[in-house]
């Protein structure tokens, strides 16, 4: 039977299909608006204290009102809020400053909708600058409902906008200053110099990297805004994109952010409206509310400029996702221009796939590296080293560590770790946190971060240089500082307890699961203050890092270190050859005495360097070029080089070692000895995984016997290296410093706040030979009495507030403290008094060192054949640097072709007077040496095929001194004053051309000395671009004069020498550009000797020409290339550019009458490969009418 639906049935149906199908639909669209909600919107904007601006009032307008429309929104003000003036002094200036900011800026904003931030930009530090700073952040925020960051004129500052915002607030223009122009710029701030300013906005990003942070800094990392002639060449001024103070910072910024996911610049120092993208790295410039600059007409697909005034809108979700729309303002009105999503939304667990395997059991075998990365050939093995490489490959039997089996919840929050490892941090539900570090260390990170201003890290994966640095990673023992735990359990060292796991990937990783797991790591506690109730750790009251416990022990007079548990930390790591012990290896416990004193006991971390294995050719020579890698010495039974071993934490030895005596150190290293037996050192080492324990370990436990007993010695010698050279630190209170000087040649130290003893010692000149004294801040009352006649060598250093000197005995003081601030001397001696920042402020790492470097060198030259060199440098590294304290440079050069010989010395004292090096130049050649010679005028003949080399080759001897007061404060501008004797000896044995030139009895074959004199100044911003110039600029003078001093002899003449060179890029990424340098000679006078004459030819002039191929009066060339790069690629080595030139040369000398007209030229090309921006291998060939050159050289001439 048939049966029909009832219509009612039917309706039923598609009412209730229709009522699932709309709530299906509103639940999704609900989901979707709640996954949309806005954490916050931040608005933003610039320059409101620009001149000619008929913007301002409308695009602040337009921000309002739009306000109106969120919640909470943020107003956030990139810099440049007050007019070009600055902030001025107070007085009338500053009453019309005051003015302005209520007109132009405080008022059209009271009735903005949410939070308003200022930061700094350049106009705040005009005028007085740092001074003013404090004074214009009381007055905004007196006058307004908004914030000014960072606080007290410091650089950076953050602040928490939602639980998914973070804002970093970065001062810019503290950055780029000349800090010797304020004194005090940094007194207030517990950042000192500008690498400590580096490693916290990378702590701040490392924080917070589960949030989306936002960086507000006032001149852009990235932009496209048009630059001018000389900007596109890096400009003179320090606000020039291109400038390399402004390419190093904002470098430096985006290669940290770089590293971390979810971090965005807000900018506002170019004005006009920018979004760009660049390596994943999104910049937002909004500057447009005053006058405007335009961008460059062609940008990157997806980005996005414009030069019309308007604001940016950046909105933050709570799913973590991001977009920016961007306003142009006009009438009045607001217009949408430019609108991009930036972000995705975050992930959690949910959105991330994992493959457990269900097939692992307890245990599990792996290994660190593959069979292949440690299949080597011996005659790898002889250079590079053996190392410990074959134990990276062994596979090893680890139990396996599932997290979901730990205690309390135990999951993944962070990643990070340090400079080569990959670690995740952990986190359980008591908020005990752990780190979970990767046994395979990163060579890639390792290669980041000796590249500080360059994001390298996926050019260098996959290639022969990640493969070097991980196969040098093999020198460190990859399972013995395991043992380490144990072995600091018997000597009462608090410590993290690693211990060694297989990591499956699992659910517990969350996001993290895709690029962690299914290898060997290890786990230990995190030393931090999260774990201070661990006994592993001492069950400390708080738990602070190295650069918080350096600030406090300067600002709380009751602040102290436990001296004795440092050392036998120390000792330790000598005993162990752990040579990585820097400021981030060290952990410090608060332990408050009975008393109130805070006691600090260290806790030190990472044992990855003990035990480690430098063998091979390669480490040798790399400790000649290089002096930081002398510290990795090879763990054996003989006595280090305590120097270099504890190079790396020397600078903490001499900030926290203060009031220990030899007897001290001694009981220390015998504490050591009597506690580490032999059943505890093999008991430590049996408890390494079975896998673990081979042949290597035996012998490292036999060496640690043999260093444990010889400890004693170990310590002697580095407490005398030590002791050499003391650092004392006063507080930045109020100290009274009182010293002796007695008579048995024994300096006694006295610092005291209020009745608070800080330190009393007592030096003695046998063994220290030097003090330096910081007061730091503070009024400060330094006495020296006693009548001691040969005392310790002592600097004092008076810090800010005025000082009291009162020396009884001023022999062997020198006063070093500020000249613009008042003090107070009573019979003092040596003072010097300047303003220069470096040498006033206190700096841990700024100690005494000095280095060693042999480097050879070889090369090939048509003119001078092959030639082969060695130089030795010498350098020293005391209290004034610029760079160095002194250095000393001794070479040799062997030429083939002639048998000639050079000898050169080059000798530089820092700071002669302040910015000014003095400069010892000398050389000598044998008689063999030669120079070119065709001789004089612009058209003298030579035929390449009628005669050999050997004929134009004018041997001559030479010698001379040069002392010179070089100028120098920047390293893009050098100036300089020189005077020299020099002397000049023609053979006349050969039958050559000069032979055949110059009469027999000619002047010229006489020994000829002279007396000269010579200044000179030139700015180069390119002087460190030479591998591969992109952009640059060389502008240069000299100026001369010299004089024959033989009684035979009446030569002198006056010489002037202009050049300039310019690098110019066509385009803007610099991989096309013109390059192009013109030079002259003019001497003054016809009293002079061929070689003083005027010259062209060679590889710096008219490349197709023999060296100094024409000679003359005066000499005019110039050099242009037109230099593409035509490829980029990566390859299994470096990332290397491929590129070609194409060059033309032109130039002439003149003579006294001279009636030539003709102009010399040269045309021809090369080919270079650049690899890693750094080596370019550059091959050419340049012909004229007269000859042609092949010419191979490393980098560009120009």
């Amino acid at each position: 039977m048939t049966t029909k639906l009832r219509p009612t049935n039917n309706i039923t149906f598609f009412t209730i299909s229709a009522l699932s199908l709309f709530f299906c639909f509103i639940t999704e669209l609900s989901a979707q608006e709640v996954a949309k909600e806005i954490s916050r919107s931040i608005y933003l904007t610039a320059n409101v204290g620009s001149a000619g601006s008929d913007h301002t009032d409308s695009v602040l307008k337009a921000i309002v009102t739009a306000s109106q429309e969120d919640e909470e929104p943020v107003f956030l003000s990139l810099g440049n809020n007050t007019s070009e003036q600055g902030y001025p002094k107070k007085g009338d200036k500053r009453l019309a400053e005051e003015a302005f900011l209520r007109k132009r800026l405080l008022d059209p904003l009271k009735d903005f909708n949410g939070d308003i931030i200022f930061i700094p930009g350049k106009n705040e530090w005009n005028k007085g600058g740092h001074k003013n700073i404090d004074d214009l952040e009381s007055f905004l925020q007196d006058n307004s409902k908004g914030k000014f960051w960072p606080n007290d004129g410091c650089p950076i500052e953050r602040e928490t906008l939602s639980d998914e915002v973070e804002l970093v607030m970065v001062d810019s223009q503290w950055y780029l200053e000349d800090w010797d122009n304020y004194p005090y710029i940094n007194n207030d701030c517990e950042i000192k110099t500008r690498a400590q300013f580096m490693a916290a906005f990378k702590d701040e990003l490392k924080d917070e990297q589960n949030k989306t942070i936002i960086v507000a800094v006032h001149h852009p990392v990235l932009t496209s805004t048009r630059q001018g002639f000389f900007g596109r060449m890096g400009g003179f001024s320090d606000q020039s994109y291109y400038h390399n103070d402004m390419q190093y910072f904002v470098g430096q910024l985006e290669t940290l952010a770089s590293q971390f996911e979810d971090v965005i610049f807000v900018s506002g120092g170019d004005k006009n409206l920018q979004f760009l993208l660049d390596d994943g790295i999104p910049q937002i410039i909004s500057g447009s509310i005053g006058r405007t600059n335009s961008v460059r007409p062609k940008i990157k697909k997806g980005d996005f400029g414009t030069g019309e005034p308007g604001y940016a809108k950046l909105n933050v979700y709570k799913d973590g996702s991001s977009n920016v729309m961007i306003y142009t303002v006009s009438n009045g009105e607001s217009s949408l221009a430019f609108s991009k999503d930036i972000k995705l939304k975050k992930g959690d667990a949910s959105d991330y796939s994992f493959d457990g395997n269900s097939d692992l059991g307890k245990t599990h075998k792996a290994s660190i590296y593959t069979k292949e990365e440690t299949d080597k050939s011996g005659i790898y093995k002889w250079f590079w080293g053996d190392h410990h490489r074959q134990l990276y490959s062994k596979e090893i039997e680890a139990p396996v560590l599932l997290l979901e089996n730990l205690p309390d919840n135990v999951r993944a929050i962070t990643s990070g770790g340090g400079n080569q490892s990959r670690t995740l941090r952990l986190i359980d539900d008591n908020e005990h946190e752990y780190s979970l570090r990767e046994l395979r260390k990163s060579a890639v990170r390792f290669i980041q971060s000796s590249i500080a201003d360059h994001y390298v890290m996926e050019l260098m994966r996959n290639t022969v240089a990640e493969d070097i640095v991980q196969d040098y990673y093999t020198t460190a023992h990859p399972y013995a500082p395991f043992a380490t735990a144990s072995l600091m359990d018997a000597l009462d060292i608090p410590h993290a307890n690693p211990k060694i796991y297989y990591v499956p990937k699992q659910k517990e990783l969350g996001r993290f699961n895709e690029s962690y797991g299914d290898k060997l790591y290890m786990l230990e506690e995190h030393v931090g203050d999260e774990n201070k109730a661990f006994e592993t750790f001492g069950s400390p009251e708080d738990i602070i890092s190295t650069s918080d416990f350096l600030i406090e022990l300067q600002e709380d007079k009751d602040t102290r270190i436990d001296e004795e548990a440092y050392i036998k930390a120390r000792l330790f790591d000598m005993l162990v050859g752990d040579w990585d012990r820097h400021a981030d290896q060290w952990r410090w416990a608060l332990h408050t005495q009975d008393d109130g004193t805070k006691l600090y006991k260290p806790i030190p971390r990472d044992r990855d360097n003990a035990f480690p294995k430098y063998d091979g050719v390669f480490p040798a020579i790399m400790k000649l070029a290089a002096p930081i890698t002398r510290n990795m010495q090879s763990y054996s039974n003989t006595e280090p080089n305590v120097k270099w071993l504890n190079h790396a934490g020397f600078y903490l030895d001499q900030s926290f070692i203060n009031s220990a005596d030899w007897e001290t150190w001694k009981s220390q290293a015998t504490y050591i000895q009597n506690n580490l037996t032999d059943e505890v050192i093999d008991n430590a080492f049996d408890t390494l995984l079975a896998d673990t324990q081979d042949e290597s370990i035996n012998e490292i436990k036999e060496n640690l016997k043999i260093r444990r007993d010889k400890l004693t010695d170990l310590a002697q010698d580095y407490f005398e290296y030590f002791k050499k050279h003391e650092i004392i630190v006063g507080t930045s209170k109020d100290n009274t410093v009182e010293i002796m000087r007695q008579e048995d040649g024994k300096t006694s130290v006295l610092i005291k706040e209020d009745d608070t003893v800080i330190l009393s010692n007592t030096y003695d000149r046998k063994t220290t030979k030097e003090i330096w004294l910081y007061t730091l801040d503070g009024d400060d009352t330094i006495t020296i009495k006693g009548d001691g006649n040969s005392p310790i060598r002592l600097k004092i250093f008076g810090g800010e507030e005025n000082d009291v000197y009162d020396f009884e005995n001023a022999r062997n003081t020198t006063i070093y403290d500020y000249k613009s601030k008042k003090n107070t001397f009573k019979n003092v001696g040596s003072k010097r008094l300047t303003d220069a920042y470096e040498i006033n402020n206190y700096d841990p790492k700024k100690t005494k060192y000095t280095t060693n470097v042999i480097l050879p060198s070889a090369g090939f030259d048509r003119d001078s054949g092959f030639n082969a060199g060695i130089v030795n440098t010498f350098t020293t590294y005391s209290l004034l640097r610029n760079p160095f304290t002194t250095e000393h440079s001794i070479g040799v050069n062997y030429y083939a072709a002639t048998q000639g010989l050079e000898f050169k010395y080059r000798g530089e004292f820092a700071h002669i007077f302040y910015n000014w090096n003095l400069v010892l130049d000398g050389r000598y050649t044998s008689d063999n040496y030669a120079i070119n010679f065709f001789g004089i005028g612009n058209e003298t003949t030579y035929d390449n095929d009628a005669v050999d080399l050997d004929f134009n080759r004018t041997k001559i001897k030479q010698w001379h001194v040069a002392p010179s007061l070089v100028f120098k404060k920047h390293q893009d501008f050098t100036g300089y004053i020189q005077t020299s004797i020099s002397s000049f000896e023609v053979g006349d044995t050969d039958n050559g051309f000069a032979q055949q030139f110059f009469a027999p009895a000619d002047d010229v074959f006489e020994n000829q000395m002279y007396l000269g004199g010579e200044v000179g100044v030139e700015y180069n911003n390119k002087r460190t671009l030479i591998s591969l110039p992109r952009r640059g600029m060389a502008l240069g003078l000299r100026a001369g004069y010299k004089q024959s001093i033989n009684e035979d002899f009446d030569n002198e003449f006056a010489y002037v020498k202009p050049m300039i060179s310019l690098v110019y890029p066509i385009h803007v990424s610099g991989v096309a550009t013109l390059a192009t340098k013109a030079q002259a000679q003019f001497n003054i006078g016809d009293k002079y000797e061929f070689y003083h004459a005027a010259m062209i030819g060679g590889n710096t002039s008219i490349r197709a020409l023999r060296n100094d191929r024409f000679q003359g009066k005066s000499s005019f060339f110039q050099s242009t290339d037109l230099r593409v790069g035509i490829a980029q690629f990566r390859t299994g080595y470096v990332p290397l550019r491929l590129g070609v030139t194409a060059g033309f040369d032109y130039g002439r000398v003149w003579t006294e009458n001279d009636s030539s007209e003709k102009w010399h030229n040269g045309y021809g090309g090369s080919v270079f490969i650049n690899g890693f921006k750094a080596i370019t291998a550059n091959i050419g060939y340049y012909t004229s009418s007269e000859d042609s050159r092949l010419i191979v050289s490393a980098g560009f001439r120009f």
